[in-house]
């Protein structure tokens, strides 16, 4: 086994606190990672230490294995449950800065905007209709109520999708 460690390049090499570094995990989650198959070059002991190869275990993750790890941090013990909780707020903080996570603050913003403009819109059809091709001033106007039926109709199934207030939790 160490004969295969030393021929991995060493800038591939790592131990296991290096490789939670490396993907931004935990060592818990490696240490998961590694129950459920990932690579390993060489498995530590007393004296000797775990050797894993970042390339061959990005690899392994990056296909899926790793994926959909159950840790239950209240089963961890409290060094390694804090580490967990650490890695996990880590893992927040870089998705909202790739923008793989956004605010609902910011999601629910962009949505009022996208619906403000799609109202803005569907109210001048009528006009639209009545200015540039000429349709008659009475079937602009009850153009103009079926879309305001339509827009209520939609307002009204949305609210029904608007997350309870805890004012409302509390009734």
């Amino acid at each position: 086994m160490q004969a295969i460690a030393k021929s991995c390049p060493e800038i591939r090499r790592a131990n296991k606190a290096q490789a939670a570094e490396f993907f931004d995990v935990t060592l818990p989650t490696i240490d998961a990672w590694i129950r459920k198959g990932a690579p390993v070059l060489q498995r530590g002991s007393r004296g000797v230490s775990w050797v894993i190869d970042l390339r061959a275990m990005a690899e392994w993750s990056y296909a899926g294995k790793s994926e959909n790890i159950d840790i239950d941090p209240d089963a961890l013990a409290p060094a390694e449950r804090k580490a967990w909780y650490e890695g996990e707020t880590k893992k927040r903080e870089r998705q909202v800065r790739d923008r793989e996570l956004i605010p609902a603050a910011e999601g629910e913003q962009v949505v009022a905007t996208a619906f403000s403009a799609i109202a803005q819109d569907l109210r001048a059809i009528p006009d639209n209709l009545e200015r540039r091709i000429g349709v008659d001033a009475a079937v602009a106007e009850a153009v103009e109520g079926v879309l305001f039926e339509a827009m209520d109709a939609i307002a009204d199934r949305l609210s029904l999708l608007a997350p309870v207030s805890t004012a409302e939790a509390d009734e």
